[in-house]
């Protein structure tokens, strides 16, 4: 697969690195969780998918934007399933999943409501 390098907007830059500290979030909150259990599979694939997701952002491919998409979706539904978990019932435990929500919202939001970002993306305007 060829790689096509064009130029990178700041908002895109600054969208990458979002993800990236999301990314590496998931892997500091890691060792922290049990080896094997939900929270473990969930947080190492938020971070593998995070940095394809950062590598395709910070390169400009043209898969990058649906993969985003797609990602921060599944961080929502993930978000809300955590939140119909019993362990999950105290305001304290709450924060997190409503944190993730509300920034993968933020992050759609962007995406989706910010005219500059799609074109950028866009497969016809490969060079």
């Amino acid at each position: 697969m060829k790689l096509v390098r064009r130029s990178r907007p700041r908002s895109i830059t600054t969208f990458a690195i979002f993800e990236l500290m999301g990314s590496l979030g998931c892997l500091v909150l890691l060792p922290f969780t049990s080896a094997g259990s939900r929270d473990f599979i969930a947080l190492l694939l938020g971070a593998v998918l995070g940095f394809v997701v950062v590598f395709g952002l910070w390169t400009v491919q043209y898969w990058a934007y649906w993969a985003t998409v797609a990602y921060e979706c599944s961080e929502v539904l993930y978000e809300l399933y955590l939140l119909t978990r019993p362990e999950y019932r105290n305001i304290i435990h709450m924060f997190g999943p409503i944190f993730g929500i509300a920034m993968s919202a933020l992050a759609l939001g962007y995406l989706f409501l910010d005219r500059s970002i799609k074109p950028v993306f866009n497969r016809a305007a490969l060079p």
